[in-house]
């Protein structure tokens, strides 16, 4: 049957990349299906509606329907079918979280830090919690009587220590202890987050091998000037090369390390400054290295130039192409590529936040969802003392924010890669964790994606 071209139009969920060699990559937001198109025909689809010139074939218009980028549905009955198809993902991930048993738990040692960045977010916190340090004693009371209650069925935990700074001189009676219980159970592993700066009295608990601090995640704010000029001790001393060699200490010890770069709004040349130095230095590449970008500022294509949305792309395809993998924290979209029958995208909540699987814990036995709320009482959604757990209404709010709970997601071609962004961001800015927090989302989103083919059809 001949398909009658103006009944059509392109989805609402429909999502274009240009690759740059005269095809575009389409993928639908609601069917999940994605194609590869040549690029001349993209606005010839987005402008379906107003145009009677349309030269794909009846055979090549009735696959894009059948993917679901070209639709004759209504837009509220796309809405449904959205809905629809979140629902399902949402009870599938679910199931799926049981049957991992894979539990995410956080020691935050202490809110103390040797640094005084500008920008960081702990800076608002009272003076009570910023002089917290917890205790070799509280480690293992906290094993003995709040672990198995937290984690009743876990298999396997995957352990942070966090700060503050998590490797003052302070901490390491409790991290020796951490690592003690670390070493008595093999699907234990334990990473940390930290500013490096202290490393050298910590390198003996450092290594491959169980019991260990296996991997570790340090930030640079970009080249050693940028970077000397926001991550700096109270003693106003540059950082930049302490913490570099720091991580050569890292790779030679054979432990994985994460490097978290700073984009800074105004600033895209010095992260192109950086990379060219780790390049230089070979860490980059390194196969025990793994670099992501992390704005630090609102980063779209609405509050920054034109040309540094050009530069950040550059340099993200650089990064992916000389590392084989996007620099962002966006690994399962290479399931989204790979998989040609029904995907299954772990993105209908943004984070860990109101499940029943990732706790902060911090030395003044209060729980928290998220990092950047740990430290302020009213955000806390539980606590631990006198051999009991109790949970606050505020832990079940979290576990309700997901698309189907934040209205403007329902509408948005991203929404299922997103997972409506960042909740306690949303609060902060909205007034409400059931409001979408885009960010920088749907660029990363993008260039995520296009690096993930880009590596797919490449020899890496």
């Amino acid at each position: 049957m001949k398909i009658k071209t103006k009944t059509l139009r392109a989805s609402s969920y429909l999502n274009h990349i240009d690759i740059g060699d005269g095809t575009s990559i389409i993928f639908n937001g609601s069917t999940l299906c994605i194609d590869l198109l040549p690029t001349e025909y993209i606005n010839e689809i987005l402008n379906l509606g107003d145009t009677c010139n349309f030269s794909l074939s009846e055979e090549e218009k009735q696959h894009l329907i059948n993917r679901g980028h070209l639709t004759t549905l209504t837009v509220k009955q796309e809405i449904d079918a959205f809905k629809k198809q979140a629902r399902f993902i949402l009870e599938k991930c679910s199931t799926l979280d049981k049957e991992r048993q894979i539990g995410n738990l956080t020691f935050l040692l202490t809110y103390s830090c040797n640094l005084s960045c500008s920008y960081c977010f702990q800076k608002s916190l009272p003076d009570k919690s910023k002089n917290s340090t917890m205790s070799a004693e509280f480690v293992d009371n906290f094993f003995a009587k709040y672990f198995p209650k937290l984690f009743p069925k876990t298999q396997k935990i995957i352990i942070t220590l966090f700060g503050g700074e998590p490797l003052l001189p302070n901490n390491r009676e409790a991290i020796n202890r951490i690592l003690a219980h670390a070493k008595e159970n093999p699907l234990v592993r334990i990473f940390v987050a930290t500013n490096a700066t202290t490393l050298d009295e910590m390198l003996d608990l450092m290594g491959p091998e169980q019991g260990k601090i296996q991997g570790v995640q340090v930030t640079l704010d970009g080249d050693s000037l940028l970077h000397d000029q926001n991550r700096i001790p109270v003693s106003g001393k540059p950082t930049f090369d302490t913490m570099v060699a720091a991580i050569k200490k890292l790779i030679h010890l054979k432990v994985n390390v994460s490097i978290r770069m700073h984009l800074h709004q105004g600033q895209m040349e010095s992260a192109q400054k950086l990379v060219e130095y780790l390049e230089k230095e070979e860490i980059l590449n390194h196969p025990l290295v793994s670099v992501y970008f992390s704005p630090i500022n609102t980063f779209s294509s609405e509050q920054i130039s034109a040309n540094d949305i050009s530069l950040f792309r550059q340099i993200f395809q650089n990064v992916a192409a000389k590392t084989c993998h996007p620099p962002s924290n966006l690994n399962f979209m290479v399931k989204f590529l790979e998989m040609q029958s029904e995907k299954i995208l772990p993105k209908v909540r943004y984070c860990g936040a109101g499940s029943d699987t990732f706790y902060i814990a911090d030395p003044l036995g209060d729980i928290y969802d998220c990092f950047e709320e740990a430290g302020h009482k009213d955000r806390r959604i539980g606590t631990f003392s006198n051999g009991e757990v109790k949970f606050f209404p505020l832990k079940e709010k979290y576990a309700k924010r997901h698309l189907l709970n934040i209205p403007e997601c329902i509408k948005c071609s991203y929404a299922l890669f997103c997972g409506g962004g960042c909740p306690s961001q949303a609060r902060v800015q909205s007034g409400s964790i059931y409001k979408a927090y885009c960010h920088q989302n749907k660029e990363f989103i993008s260039q995520t994606l296009k690096a993930f083919y880009l590596k797919k059809i490449s020899s890496c």
